[in-house]
């Protein structure tokens, strides 16, 4: 197997994959940027087809299959990105594709990939790493191709395409900011970055409890105690990352930092809330390291890359409500009715711009479906931290009788 990626692949890889890929947009992201005192882009990767940008490496790299490995057909393991990738790109050339999924995959991906075509089998356990051992040796088993998600040149050059897309987009773009599973989306746009726009500055970022990325890349030793635990960027949830991606960030990567399972849900609500962006937790993690500080772009022209938009709606409003709740914009508490606290819990919530929605009405206070008099809970939905604690005080202040339940 070729151990380099070029320039004229990736351009090569352009033209592969024209037509049945979108040159998704480049848009200005106005909230992030007056916040960070700089100018910042998000590619939005979760408009392709398969919601992610899986799709480019996948296609590029089973475009290149020869006739006789597609009468076979091709299988792949994934966390449910590059599955559908796999999938829709294998249908549509009429191969044959078998995907190995972890055993916690989102439903939505595992639904969205067999909806596409392939036939999804599941490994034992929730890791990646071990559904791609399954499907390495379903490979050598069955003879089928195996389509890498991200340690093979084919892959990493189709990823590539990314780079230079946004490069025409915005010719001012001086810095990218890349969420790091495996390293296939980071290598194959820091080869093609750097081979345009040498003086760009390209970091990396990974969930802090898969950082081996980041370790191979500084030099440290990989540390396996208390890590792997479940996150809410599955799709970057990888033990060891491509060693030949690896190679390539250490000579193109200024750096990786690590963001948590907490500051990926506050990059979700942010995407959601201020752009109307739907963001799974690996397309959040360039956005977390920056909300964060662990990345500092004042005064820079930076693109961001919403790498997928795969999450479960339920899994997407929890994460929401986690958010709100850790922000103290969401609270829940009880008060005691009657028609005048009643009058002071409506009138102040005028002042603050906020929202409330009853969750329980003690039964016993009706009367002809009026309540009389008696506890109530309420949640609270506030603009800010501040705004929630003035109507608190407020409510005090006219001795309107309550108590908050829980406010994390």
């Amino acid at each position: 197997m070729k151990t380099i990626v070029t320039l004229k692949d990736i351009k090569n890889a352009q033209e592969n994959i024209k037509g049945l890929v979108k040159n998704s947009d480049l848009i200005y992201d106005y909230s992030t940027s007056k916040k960070f005192k700089a100018n910042v882009y998000l590619k939005l990767e979760n408009t392709q087809i398969v919601k992610s940008f899986k799709i480019r490496g996948a296609l590029n790299r089973i475009k290149k299959i020869t006739p006789a490995q597609a009468k076979v057909g091709v299988i792949a393991s994934s966390a449910g990105n590059h599955a559908q990738g796999v999938a829709y790109s294998a249908t549509h050339l009429g191969v044959k594709s078998i995907i190995v999924m972890p055993n916690t995959a989102p439903l939505a991906k595992i639904k969205s990939t067999t909806d596409f075509g392939a036939s999804v089998l599941f490994g034992p356990t929730g890791l990646f790493d071990d559904a791609n051992k399954l499907s390495q040796e379903l490979a050598k088993k069955e003879g089928y191709t195996l389509i890498p998600p991200y340690d093979h040149p084919d892959v990493i050059a189709g990823q590539g395409t990314i780079g230079l897309e946004i490069l025409k987009q915005n010719s001012d773009i001086d810095t990218f900011i890349v969420q790091i599973g495996g390293g296939g989306l980071i290598a194959g746009i820091a080869t093609a970055v750097k081979a345009v726009k040498p003086q760009c500055k390209i970091y990396g970022v990974q969930v802090e409890n898969f950082p081996a990325a980041r370790d191979l890349f500084k030099g440290n030793k990989l540390k396996t105690k208390n890590l792997y635990v479940p996150s809410i960027a599955d799709g970057i949830q990888v033990k060891m990352p491509s060693l030949l991606a690896v190679d390539i960030m250490k000579k193109y990567v200024e750096d990786i930092v690590t963001v948590s399972n907490e500051e990926i849900e506050n990059a979700i609500l942010w995407l959601a809330e201020k752009n109307k962006i739907v963001a799974e937790g690996a397309g959040a993690t360039g956005l977390a390291a920056i909300l964060s500080k662990k990345i500092n772009i004042e005064g820079k022209n930076v693109a961001l890359i919403i790498s997928g938009g795969n999450i479960d709606i339920d899994r997407f409003v929890f994460t929401l409500m986690n958010s709100l709740k850790r922000e103290k914009r969401q609270m829940v508490f009880k008060y005691w009715y009657t028609p005048s606290s009643y009058t002071h819990l409506i009138k102040e919530l005028q002042s603050i711009s906020g929202r409330l929605y009853i969750l329980n009405t003690d039964q016993a206070l009706k009367l002809n479906n009026k309540l009389q008099q008696g506890w109530s809970v309420i949640t609270l939905f506030a603009p800010s931290a501040k705004k929630a604690k003035l109507y608190f005080e407020k409510l005090a202040h006219y001795k309107v009788k309550f108590k908050i339940l829980h406010d994390n």
